[in-house]
């Protein structure tokens, strides 16, 4: 399969140089649709999509409109561009996906299509693609290329983030723009829409770290990792504060509950780990964290000098009585959170 990075991306972009086929999926759904959305733009003339763009939608696809599309010839252009997004193969029989790689096999040398993924996870949740997804996306690497565009770490993000605001007129330092890149999760979507916020409330000024915290969301995993350090301080005032925060934006109880247990096994991990002489490096190969998220590890090593392992064992098990309790009894979700916080924020020695 042959596989091609960002920096190729740009490059084609760059050099007019385009494969006969894409398969764009991965995380960071905005970097695969952006990316689409700029190849196609190169390829095709604007005023000329009528003839030359043909768009379909993955969830709906008539591969007969397809085959013709793609085999069509282009008008007054070199090439014809088709794009597909949002196909998912596990819904396709075993006679349309072996049509369907016929038609990207068999593609002529004027057409380039594109398979690209904004709601629909090609893994189904898992490390790699599903039987049938791989199937497809093996077929169009051979005659074209395929980018998993995953989540880039905050380190990473900030640099782009500089960037961007640079070129908006602003100005904005590595910490801010890495503090900004973590409260959106590292979504590149949700940057951009943040960026242009920021940009047009600083008005070619400086966006400061106290602008990015007024006005940029809190993603529920900050606010969660807030929360959980209320919990480890025992500090009953701030952690009932930002979960009446979370409960009065909507969140749904069992959403809080899970990025709860997470941030707490992140701190039973590094506190396993520092009692066998561990570094954050063994914990991240370990557990298989994935870039963008390596700080947790970072974060936890930091905070797990403020709970005891005794406390840390006894709000695990709590966690898991309340996920039980959730999943089988008809009481309030919301209460039996809060009653949850309450007996974790209790704990004596």
């Amino acid at each position: 399969m042959a596989v091609v990075t960002e920096n190729d991306l740009k490059l084609a972009i760059k050099n007019r140089q385009y494969q006969r086929a894409y398969y764009f999926y991965g995380k960071d759904i905005a970097a695969a649709e952006n990316f689409t959305k700029a190849l196609v733009s190169r390829i095709v003339n604007k005023g000329d999509e009528t003839y030359n763009l043909h768009s379909f939608d993955g969830k709906d696809i008539d591969l007969d409109m397809l085959s013709d599309a793609c085999e069509a010839l282009p008008m007054f252009a070199d090439y014809v561009c088709c794009t597909v997004c949002d196909l998912n193969a596990e819904s396709l029989s075993a006679d349309r996906l072996e049509r369907l790689i016929g038609i990207v096999s068999g593609l002529p040398d004027t057409t380039v299509l594109f398979f690209y993924y904004t709601s629909v996870d090609v893994t189904d949740g898992k490390k790699y693609p599903t039987a049938k997804n791989k199937k497809l996306m093996d077929a169009v690497g051979k005659v074209g290329g395929v980018c998993n565009f995953a989540l880039k770490t905050p380190a990473v993000l900030a640099k782009e983030i500089m960037a961007k605001v640079s070129k908006a007129g602003c100005g904005i330092s590595k910490d801010a723009a890495a503090f900004l890149a973590e409260q959106c999760s590292c979504n590149t979507l949700m940057i951009e829409n943040e960026i242009d916020k920021l940009t047009s409330y600083a008005q070619g000024g400086e966006i400061t770290m106290e602008t990015v915290k007024m006005l940029s969301p809190r993603q529920i995993e900050t606010t969660v990792y807030d929360l959980t350090r209320a919990i480890t301080r025992m500090d009953t005032r701030t952690a009932m504060r930002l979960f009446n925060d979370l409960t009065e934006q909507k969140t749904e109880p069992i959403v809080i509950l899970y990025a709860i247990s997470g941030n707490m096994l992140d701190l039973y991990r590094a506190a396993a780990a520092m009692a066998n002489r561990k570094s954050p490096s063994d914990v991240k190969a370990d557990f298989g964290y994935a870039k963008n998220v390596e700080f947790r590890v970072d974060n936890a090593f930091r905070d797990i000098q403020r709970i005891s392992m005794p406390h840390m064992r006894r709000c695990m098990q709590i966690l898991a009585e309340t996920d039980a309790a959730m999943k089988s009894m008809k009481t309030d979700p919301v209460t039996l959170l809060e009653e949850a916080l309450i007996k974790m924020l209790a704990y004596r020695k």
